[in-house]
């Protein structure tokens, strides 16, 4: 078996994703478990909120997680490659 290769698998799973996505709900649904699907989707959540210019408290709140959280997705936003702002359509940085 290949050692793990952070640049080759980062590819093969974007890939993979865009041969998915005529059904990507089937797809994920194989690929991920329950909970996994759930955590990707609160970090969505937790992204839009804060693009959208809400206070970190209010996203813990509404979205029933920690402002610990919270704050790990805003770090993202911050420094991060910019990918989750491209895809949620903002531009700019986040706000606290």
């Amino acid at each position: 078996m290949d050692k793990p290769n952070l640049d080759k698998d980062r590819k093969l799973l974007v890939e993979t994703f865009k041969k998915s996505s005529k059904d990507l709900s089937n797809f994920l649904d194989d690929l991920l478990t329950e909970e996994e699907i759930l955590d990707l989707a609160q970090r969505l959540k937790i992204a839009k909120a804060i693009l959208g210019g809400k206070s970190y408290d209010e996203i813990s709140e509404s979205v029933g997680t920690s402002t610990a959280t919270v704050s790990k997705i805003g770090q993202v936003l911050k420094y991060g490659k910019g990918g989750l702002e491209k895809v949620l359509g903002k531009k700019g940085g986040a706000k606290k």
